[in-house]
């Protein structure tokens, strides 16, 4: 019965995309997360291990959200590359300027860490990913244009 249950949450949460992109970023950010919580205890500067977890997250990322969240396997792949990278690379950017804008101010790293992933996210990266990297085909729209 259980079983039943979790394989129709399932088949529910295939059907919204907004839900499978955050948790695809939930689990891409918990593997962020890790790696510049590991590099910031090993005392790298908080902006400079934001921006190397924010790589290990990248590539979690990149791999779901093509492949399960937006379902996006038909669009050409060096340019759902490149476009990615731009969202990466400028979402890399905020969010290390963010983590440090709230540690100037008195925070600690992890809420910092955590308010500013959420604000990028929200304001930046779910956007740019559902309609611009990963965007659906129109009828008659080839990959890659």
């Amino acid at each position: 019965m259980i079983s039943l249950v979790f394989v129709e949450f399932l088949r529910r949460l295939q059907r919204r995309t907004f839900i499978r992109g955050a948790l695809t970023s939930s689990i891409a950010t918990a593997s962020d997360f890790v790696a510049a919580s590991l590099l910031h205890g090993l005392r790298v500067p908080a902006a400079a291990a934001t921006i190397l977890g924010c790589v290990v997250g990248g590539v979690v990322a990149f791999a779901l959200n093509r492949n399960w969240a937006f379902h996006a396997r038909d669009g050409r792949k060096r340019t759902q590359l490149w476009r990615f990278g731009f969202v990466w690379a400028s979402s890399a950017l905020l969010n290390a300027a963010g983590v440090a804008a709230f540690l100037l101010l008195g925070g600690p790293f992890i809420r910092a860490w955590l308010v500013t992933r959420g604000l990028v996210y929200l304001a930046w990266n779910y956007p740019l990913l559902r309609y611009f990297v990963f965007r659906p085909l129109e009828p008659g729209r080839r990959p890659g244009l």
